[in-house]
């Protein structure tokens, strides 16, 4: 009976966490979504300045995506700015139940990720955005006027995003893996060869089909992995 009340419990708490972490990120949304064709019009300025060049323009295929596409975006930024309060909901759900030590990694590792995620947006938008949008139209035959549809640049920059973003991770997977002596360090660095290539088969998967933009993604990827190999190094000597 006790351990069903205490079930009963910790599932009602779940259930406010997953019921507030909704409503913040409702309330984030349609809080930006006036906002949206902004918001969108942001996201489009690498390529919208790197077009202006040639006199090229975005453009829209469908009706929908006039206003699809803006909502896809806003979607995905209410969802960056909601993620540290939703972490604090679920952090106040099982914080209680972790030792300090658990408590003081789980929180690091969750802040530092956090702002690696936030690393590879701006790392996308500020640098990669510009040089590979200047690549594609400089290499473009000079009879091409280019014409970009506005939902083909969405899936192509989100997924840009969240490529980097998960590769941006690297150090705390690494940092996790060694830490519970998952791989031990002696292992990773013996297979040091086979991340490097991996991380260039990783980049030609997800990221515009070109040198330059799998460089991109590739060369900081054996970065943080060097980066998360020393601090492992550094806090777990095996």
């Amino acid at each position: 009976m006790k351990k069903q009340t205490l079930f009963l419990s910790h599932f009602k708490d779940l259930r406010t966490v997953l019921i507030n972490s909704s409503i913040i990120f409702l309330v984030i949304f349609i809080s930006l979504f006036p906002f949206s064709n902004e918001i969108y019009q942001f996201f489009a300025l690498p390529l919208i300045n790197q077009l202006s060049i040639v006199n090229g323009s975005l453009i829209s295929t469908k009706l929908t995506a006039t206003f699809i596409a803006p909502f896809k975006i806003t979607l995905f930024v209410a969802f960056i700015i909601s993620l540290p309060l939703i972490f604090f909901q679920i952090w106040k759900f099982i914080g209680p139940g972790l030792y300090k030590k658990e408590k003081v990694f789980i929180l690091s590792a969750s802040i530092f990720s956090f702002g690696l995620f936030l690393a590879a947006l701006f790392f996308v938008y500020l640098i990669l955005f510009p040089n590979i949008f200047r690549f594609f139209i400089v290499t473009a035959p000079g009879n091409v006027d280019l014409m970009i549809d506005i939902s083909q640049y969405l899936e192509m920059i989100l997924a840009l995003f969240f490529a980097f973003g998960i590769a941006f991770q690297i150090p705390i997977i690494l940092i996790t893996i060694v830490k519970f002596k998952l791989i031990s360090i002696s292992k990773i660095n013996s297979n040091r060869a086979y991340i490097y290539i991996g991380s260039f088969i990783f980049a030609a998967i997800f990221t515009p089909p070109d040198v330059l933009s799998q460089f991109l993604l590739a060369i900081p990827v054996i970065f943080l992995f060097e980066l998360g190999l020393l601090i492992s190094t550094k806090l777990f000597k095996s």
